[in-house]
């Protein structure tokens, strides 16, 4: 029973971490590629020219680094759901207390 709850937590945290460290990794490589876009941006104030800049960078970052992304997060989001489910942090996936053995009298 506690290997069942084990697995089926580790699934659950899989997919929750995934869509996290997949999320979570293109918005930072986006904010950083917006930024050295905007920086190289001669035409600052023209609004259109900074959003096709900005648009043509992320673009690129993401047919580029798409794929690396993805099965980094994949990984990663694996290694952690197991190590999560399966060393006993969450309250529920831990073994039962075992009760101290009664003294002899």
């Amino acid at each position: 029973m506690l290997f069942l709850k084990r697995l089926l937590t580790s699934i659950g945290l899989f997919i929750v971490l995934f869509v996290v460290f997949s999320v979570g990794s293109m918005a930072v490589l986006g904010a950083v590629a917006g930024a050295s876009a905007a920086a190289n941006n001669l035409n600052a104030r023209d609004f259109n020219s900074g959003y096709a800049a900005g648009h043509a960078v992320g673009y690129e970052l993401g047919k580029n680094y798409g794929r690396i992304v993805l099965l980094t997060s994949l990984g990663m989001s694996a290694i952690c759901a197991v190590t999560i489910s399966f060393t006993g942090l969450l309250p529920w996936c831990r073994k039962p207390a075992q009760r101290p053995p009664l003294p002899l009298a």
